[in-house]
């Protein structure tokens, strides 16, 4: 085991506790999803572990919980870990805001969707996936 796979473990206890209740919504599509045959990836985005389910989320193509992203598609993986960003800001509050503003604005005129996708746009990180065949190809 290399130091930066223990020092990603190491972090993501905390990282979990912080986003708790989405994490613990995000848990319980893992178990759906894996009873349906889902595959699972152990991935990361740059700093941050995340539990990768290869299906789309309740009626979208993918969906960030805490550190589980259910995705149809691996091109939508760096869009999806960038919800964990703003999902650091807010911690538990992450649900309420995220709800209120789909309620208020809609999906694609949320303020935090359009920070997203500007974050997804400007990070420099690439996420990796212990699985090979994961990893996204070189444009």
């Amino acid at each position: 085991m290399r130091p930066s796979d223990l020092a990603r473990a190491a972090f993501a206890l905390p990282l979990a506790l912080w986003t708790l209740p989405q994490t613990l919504v995000g848990l319980a599509l893992v178990v759906l999803r894996a009873a349906q045959g889902a595959k699972l990836d152990l991935c990361a985005f740059g700093p941050f572990p995340f539990l990768v389910v290869h299906a789309p989320g309740p009626r979208c193509a993918g969906i960030s919980l805490g550190v589980v992203v259910l995705a149809s598609s691996p091109s939508i993986l760096k869009h999806e870990c960038s919800h964990l960003v703003t999902g650091l800001w807010l911690s538990w509050l992450y649900l309420p805001v995220y709800g209120l503003e789909y309620l208020c604005f809609g999906h694609d005129r949320s303020p935090h969707e359009r920070l997203t996708c500007w974050l997804s746009e400007r990070l420099p990180w690439r996420w990796r996936c212990a699985r090979v065949g994961c990893e996204p190809r070189p444009r």
